[in-house]
């Protein structure tokens, strides 16, 4: 019955029929089993999110920024945040587009080779050809994988990385989400990024990126490059910044950026978006093109860098860790005492940084939020900076997301 009732469930989806949508939701989340696939169908369905009247279709990039977000946590937890996509889902415009569909259009490409490909498919997205784009794309992913084409995607993006850095936000989370559908689901996500990139990017100018031969003399050391920028001795860090990418270090040189945005996140979070959405394509981009995007983003995303000494840890004052923790849950409720003090005791206190995290996605279905939208994606680049920042430098991103968030 259940695996009958979640085929209706999906079938819904793609629907406006949003009360029986929920009501069926409702009835299915008290098995927590059917959260994953429940989470897995939305992805799917919201990366078809098409809407011409919207600058940004937000759709594609709400809904896998809450899936990295429902990672942090397990079922029962978490549910409070997926019915909430159960909903935002009704509320998105969709493409009609199938796997087997976006495979048949695929195929009907003839094979070629990368660099071939490659040129034609920038020739497409620079010329508004959004279904020649989507097939060509898919082509690449069918015969060379969903790396190959995710790489080219966030190359393209690299050209123009978008009003607030939308671009490059959404070229990353659409090749993810095609990483976590895997083919032939995944073209579906590639599909639809190829259409939003053909009008976001049509006209925009290839970005030249020098093809650098190695690390050059610079010193791959994380440590020297928080000294530099923080001096603002720019002349060095560049020849830093190109050693930690060609040593595979690219995510640790976003470490001093993403403390910097952290600390300032910018208009909605989109600084601390962007900053997590780089360091997430670090995997997908060859060595020279992580060291310019590296150095693009140093000189013109913050203009302050540095751990503020005020948000550094100290010496716990009790460790009873239960009571703590109890708090800093009443504060994710009641926003009293503010977060900044919960989330620094519980951690002073030893409580796991990744339990701290998992409650935090835990309450937002409590949560009465203004931008939906935004305060999800910038919310998932907030926890997941914390998680890769660690215990010691997590306080910053948790404190200044959930004083600035709409909660």
């Amino acid at each position: 019955m259940a695996s009958k009732d979640l085929g209706r469930l999906f079938g819904l989806l793609r629907t406006f029929e949003h009360q029986k949508g929920i009501k069926l939701f409702d009835e299915l989340a008290k098995d927590p089993a059917n959260a994953a696939p429940i989470l897995d169908e939305l992805l799917l369905v919201a990366s078809n999110h098409h809407d011409p009247q919207l600058h940004t279709p937000h759709g594609g990039l709400t809904v896998q920024s809450a899936r990295e977000l429902l990672r942090l946590t397990r079922p029962p937890g978490g549910l409070g945040l997926l019915r909430f996509l159960i909903l935002y889902n009704f509320s998105l415009q969709k493409r009609v587009l199938t796997p087997e569909q976006a495979r048949e259009s695929a195929l009907a490409v003839p094979p070629g080779a990368l660099e071939d490909m490659r040129a034609a498919y920038a020739k497409a997205v620079a010329g508004r050809l959004g279904d020649q784009a989507a097939a060509l794309l898919n082509r690449i992913a069918l015969d060379r994988g969903i790396e190959a084409a995710g790489h080219l995607a966030i190359r393209v993006a690299l050209s123009d990385l978008g009003r607030l850095g939308h671009n490059l936000s959404l070229a990353v989370s659409f090749v993810e989400a095609a990483a976590a559908l895997r083919i032939p689901r995944g073209l579906v996500p590639l599909a639809n990024l190829a259409h939003v990139q053909s009008l976001a990017l049509a006209g925009a100018r290839p970005v030249e990126i020098p093809e650098l031969q190695d690390r050059g003399e610079g010193e791959a050391d994380v440590a020297l490059l928080e000294d530099l920028v923080q001096e603002g001795v720019f002349d060095r860090v560049e020849a830093v910044l190109r050693a930690l990418a060609f040593e595979a270090e690219a995510d640790e040189a976003y470490r001093p950026l993403l403390i910097a945005a952290s600390a300032d996140p910018g208009f909605l979070g989109h600084t601390a978006s962007l900053a997590h959405s780089a360091r997430m394509a670090t995997r997908y981009l060859t060595p020279s093109e992580n060291a310019w995007l590296l150095w693009k983003l140093y000189r013109t995303l913050v203009t302050h860098f540095g751990y503020p000494e005020f948000l550094r840890l100290g010496e716990p004052k009790t460790r009873d860790s239960e009571a703590i923790f109890a708090a800093f849950e009443s504060s994710l409720r009641y926003k009293s005492p503010p977060a900044e003090a919960t989330v620094r005791q519980a951690l002073e206190a030893g409580v796991p940084l990744e339990e701290i995290l998992a409650a935090v996605v835990d309450f937002y279905g409590n949560w009465s939020v203004g931008e939906k939208e935004h305060t999800i994606i910038y919310l998932n680049a907030a926890l997941q900076t914390a998680k890769f920042l660690g215990r010691d430098s997590a306080l910053l991103p948790l404190a200044i997301a959930l004083s600035k968030l709409p909660f």
